[in-house]
């Protein structure tokens, strides 16, 4: 089982989102990130990147 930490801007502790994640879904402009518990977190913002072989993934939010 692969999962992934997703960070907002830049891979830094300070910028964790939610670990654990094992999905990330693209729905109108948020992504829905949910964990290996179920829980679920909705960012609104944009997919910036994904690093699939070191479990990382980075969003950047959008500023209304």
């Amino acid at each position: 089982m692969c999962l992934s930490t997703v960070y907002r801007g830049e891979k830094t502790p300070e910028n964790i989102v939610m670990s654990n994640v094992q999905s990330i879904e693209v729905q109108d402009g948020q992504l829905l990130l949910t964990d290996l518990m179920e829980r679920q977190v909705v960012v609104v913002g944009t997919l910036v990147s994904v690093d699939l072989v070191g479990g990382t993934a980075v969003v950047r939010e959008n500023v209304a």
